[in-house]
């Protein structure tokens, strides 16, 4: 899923690309993609709209519309947008040649540079299509189909995002606030960076990278944190994200930026996904295990297990699974 740093990176890439132009209409070949309001009406309020601004919130991508109008974005597992320059044109054919297929692979789009050069670019799962006012298309492309698209007044943003923690990377992400939140969980710490409402933009990548960088086991309670480990697990969260942005977002799978660029972050990443890989600190292997059904990654000896009573708790085997947060 795309965390914060993938979610920032993209938002930097449209805001220097695509602020300014207007969206001449939206295409959607996959209905529940847009989840407000109803697939009419979106349709209608967002033809013709100026794109003002784009910002992050958490893991949502935002655009600011003309007429006070709010575009919100959650990719959730495997969003991602692509930005196709004038000159390609799109192809429904397999909606009537292959209705089955049409369903999973959405539309192909064909370039043709003069006359009798046609091009085809394999584009699969595309689910919305904002074509833009200047001959250029966003496309949001989704396999798996969890990602939701958003049109809302801006009054109504808070509603939109409701139930968001403070940003990690901002002021009010503060070392008492962190303490505080943290000093009132029972929950194992991996759990609690995960919830959206503590933190806002942490998933299993950047959870991972941060208790590594702290020397904090992912099993341990949250409440057993002393002030000295609290404050190195704050300046983790921060240094991890802001790494993950710095080097374009980490891309093992379906992630890929603006341009179809796979991110850089997975060359940096210390422990997630480094099963059986020796550790950069120590050269202990590398070990895996499952928290509340979602994998965990660290070093046994950089983060030793807890041993104490009151440092460690059962995961609940019911957490809600982060594609749905």
């Amino acid at each position: 899923m795309p965390e914060l740093p993938e979610v920032e990176y993209t938002a930097r890439q449209l805001r220097a690309s695509v602020v300014g132009a207007t969206i001449r209409e939206a295409q959607v070949f996959w209905d529940r993609t847009i989840g407000h309001p109803a697939l009419p009406d979106f349709l209608a309020e967002i033809a013709g709209l100026q794109i003002e601004g784009i910002r992050r919130r958490g893991k949502f991508l935002l655009v600011d519309l003309s007429g006070d109008q709010l575009l919100s974005v959650h990719r959730r597992m495997t969003g991602n947008f692509l930005l196709l320059p004038p000159g390609w044109q799109l192809d429904t054919s397999l909606r009537e040649l292959d209705p089955s297929a049409w369903a999973t692979k959405g539309p192909t789009y064909h370039y043709a540079p003069a006359a009798g050069m046609t091009l085809t670019h394999e584009m699969k799962y595309c689910r919305v299509s904002f074509v833009l006012e200047d001959g250029r298309c966003l496309l949001f492309t989704d396999p798996r189909k969890f990602g939701r698209v958003e049109l809302w007044s801006r009054s109504q943003e808070q509603l939109a995002l409701r139930g968001l923690g403070p940003e990690p990377l901002e002021d009010d992400f503060t070392r008492d606030y962190f303490a505080a939140v943290l000093s009132g969980r029972r929950s194992v710490i991996k759990q609690v960076l995960l919830d959206q409402m503590v933190v806002a933009g942490i998933g299993n990548i950047y959870a991972d990278e941060a208790l590594y960088y702290a020397h904090i086991h992912p099993s341990r309670r949250a409440d057993s944190l002393s002030a000295a480990e609290v404050e190195l697990l704050h300046a983790g969260v921060i240094s991890v994200l802001a790494s993950g942005i710095e080097h374009g977002g980490t891309s093992f799978n379906d992630y890929r930026d603006l341009w179809g660029e796979a991110g850089d972050n997975y060359n940096h990443v210390h422990v997630y996904q480094q099963e059986g890989k020796p550790c950069p600190r120590c050269g202990t292997v590398i070990e895996r295990m499952v928290i509340a059904q979602r994998s965990a990654h660290f070093c046994p000896q950089c983060q030793q297990a807890p041993t104490l009573p009151g440092e460690t708790v059962a995961a609940e085997a019911s957490e809600a699974s982060e594609a749905l947060t």
